[in-house]
């Protein structure tokens, strides 16, 4: 199983413009998406600092973790277009 790191932010002028964004990430070891433990730790508090210093007209709302034995479709069931 492997975890899905999910960030819900805002627009920053408007923040009632809200929509869920999976960062692309992989392990540089493994080539796979973070563990559960490690999207709940500090590697997935660096991965939604990085996201959000990459795109600073976002607030961020909150990181939600996601476990599945099939990421992508997990992916494709929580991304949404971007606002």
């Amino acid at each position: 199983m492997s975890a899905l790191l999910s960030l819900i932010v805002c627009l920053a002028g408007q923040p009632g413009v809200c929509e869920t964004i999976v960062p692309g990430f992989a392990r540089a070891d493994t080539g796979q998406g973070p563990t559960f433990f490690e999207c709940l730790g500090a590697p997935g508090q660096d991965i939604a600092r990085k996201w959000l210093s990459e795109n600073p007209g976002y607030v961020l709302r909150r990181v939600q973790c996601s476990v599945s034995s099939d990421p992508a479709r997990l992916r494709d069931q929580i991304a949404s277009p971007r606002a």
